[in-house]
């Protein structure tokens, strides 16, 4: 069904937020596309009692197979494995083949995946991995986990991404790695990161946590570092419940990986080198057989999941650009023809409308549509990081036993990450199915409503009969 905004519009005059009718009152959310196929094919694992079938200690064939590749694993027996189960490598392989990496190592969460991923590369303790402060809290987690430090890099403020010219003014004596966030499915301008990388001989971690099957310049995001992780709980595109799953085309990466994922130093033996023991110190990042098949059977509906996200996109930002392009702007997408947002993204402009934008998210919310206003704080101000506080009264990994950098995380001129936190963001959750255009045209309408009201919002901020707090 087609709505007419103006009669709409015309009928719902008034803000329900100054008391008025709202826009939708019915439920608006994104939710795991599920049917017969997952339900059927758990049952019948738990019938078959098949919940994991991965065992942390060596088996006959455990050093060949721990190199092979993930598609040649699928000619194993179905048995117990230190590789895990048939559905963990049946998943492992056809996410190799989809996104174009040799190796594929599924986890229970793609902050294990990076942690694994950091510790793979053989970091050194007190080494600084640079990244962007605006992101979920488990990108900089993941790099203390790996006993190394974050540095938060300023983003651009049109992509949201990584900010090219900001990386290169950080990189120093003690910078060994980089990790790009691809948030919201934008890799941003990733070219000129990997150059930069590139030319200071930098690895590259890519967390693309929230890009599954994404392209960026013809390659499949998380295949452009020397490691990528992708992640598949429950809100992200493509879900196995809590899941995880790091690619790389290096078979020793993949391998520590492997390792580092299984108890890897129940298998190590003296004829070892230390090379091949440094960070295998074991975890149980296993992913179980049940979450496998679910994952396994996700993949197959990866396209029209994406699809509708597209669809969904699509419209709202067309939309917005010709209805509501003088306060609103879209986050600049660097790979448009292969974008499926993970969240739909727009700077508000505060200034030029003379309404801040928690006000606007507080009238968004009255109306019925859920509006996310962004990460309630930037990274880099969590206390953990203000006060140095991760392991142990030294301060771990800060301490300077074996740190020698002195980043200070109370005096970081990130401009453009912190406006956009204080000021600017608003993101929609909710482009996934059951969503559809007809549900997108609410927020459209909801956002017309808000703009027609725009001066007398103007005018009861002023008067101070509407209060908002950053809630920083």
């Amino acid at each position: 069904m087609k709505h007419n905004h103006s009669k709409i519009a015309e009928k719902h005059d008034d803000l329900a937020l100054l008391g008025g009718n709202p826009v939708r009152t019915k439920d608006f959310r994104s939710e795991p596309m599920i049917d017969d196929q997952e339900i059927s094919l758990v049952a019948e694992l738990m019938r078959k009692n098949r919940f994991s079938k991965f065992v942390g200690s060596p088996m006959e064939s455990t050093r060949e197979d721990l190199k092979k590749k993930s598609v040649d694993l699928l000619s194993e027996e179905d048995g117990f494995s230190f590789l895990g189960g048939e559905y963990v490598r049946k998943f492992e392989a056809e996410w190799s083949r989809l996104i174009g990496a040799d190796y594929a190592v599924s986890v229970n969460s793609a902050t294990s995946g990076l942690t694994t991923a950091l510790r793979a590369l053989d970091l050194e303790p007190g080494s600084e991995v640079i990244t962007t402060p605006f992101t979920f809290t488990a990108t900089a987690a993941s790099i203390v986990l790996a006993n190394c430090v974050p540095v938060f890099c300023d983003i651009d403020p049109e992509t949201f991404c990584l900010s090219p010219a900001a990386l290169e003014k950080l990189i120093n004596r003690n910078t060994c790695c980089v990790m790009p966030v691809h948030w919201c499915g934008n890799a941003g301008d990733l070219d000129e990161i990997l150059a930069i990388c590139n030319k200071h001989g930098l690895k590259v971690v890519e967390d693309a946590a929230q890009s599954p099957l994404t392209y960026y310049n013809g390659k499949s995001l998380g295949t452009f570092g020397d490691v990528g992780v992708f992640s598949f709980n429950e809100p992200k595109n493509i879900m196995t419940g809590e899941g995880g799953i790091i690619v790389t085309d290096d078979q020793r990466i993949a391998e520590k990986c492997r390792l580092i994922r299984n108890h890897g130093e129940a298998i190590i033996t003296d004829e070892d080198s230390d090379d091949y023991l440094i960070n295998t110190v074991g975890y149980n990042f296993r992913l179980t057989e049940i979450h496998a098949a679910i994952a396994y059977m996700q993949l197959k509906k990866s396209k029209k999941l994406n699809s509708i996200r597209a669809n969904n996109y699509k419209h709202l930002k067309k939309n917005v650009e010709e209805k509501l392009g003088e306060y609103l702007t879209p986050q600049r997408i660097t790979h448009p023809e292969s974008y499926f947002a993970y969240t739909a993204a727009f700077r508000w402009d505060s200034a030029k409308s003379g309404v801040h934008r928690d006000i606007i998210a507080q009238a968004m919310i009255s109306e019925g549509i859920p509006l996310f206003k962004g990460y309630h704080r930037l990274v880099c101000d969590h206390p953990m990081f203000k006060r140095k506080l991760a392991f142990g009264v030294n301060h771990h990994p800060w301490h300077e036993g074996y740190y020698s950098g002195n980043v200070d995380y109370n005096a970081l001129p990130l401009p453009n990450a912190r406006h956009l936190v204080d000021n600017d963001f608003i993101g929609f959750l909710l482009m996934g199915w059951p969503n559809t255009t007809d549900d997108i045209d609410h927020i459209i309408l909801a956002f017309e409503k808000v703009i027609h009201n725009l001066e007398r919002l103007r005018d009861l901020t002023l008067k101070g009969d509407i209060k908002f707090s950053l809630g920083r």
